[in-house]
């Protein structure tokens, strides 16, 4: 699998499994949004690691079209 500049969202990023993995795939050369729900906390996170931060529940509708929104408007083409 090719992880140099692949463009990947990872739900949850902010903590556990989730900041780690986006940890590992930015050390590899990924494009790596992450998503928490705490704002201060997501931004921090992404500061970190290098990720794009998007604050976002994933159990509200809006907030993953704005998740999806923002991440294409950053990585698209």
């Amino acid at each position: 699998m090719k992880i140099e500049n692949a463009n990947i969202l990872i739900t949850g990023g902010t903590l556990g499994i989730g900041y780690a993995t986006a940890k590992l795939l930015i050390e590899h050369g990924a494009n790596v949004a992450i998503t928490g729900r705490d704002e201060k906390r997501t931004h921090k996170a992404a500061q970190e690691i290098g990720a794009l931060p998007i604050t976002a529940d994933v159990a509200n509708p809006e907030d993953v079209e704005r998740t999806f929104q923002t991440f294409m408007e950053k990585y698209a083409g």
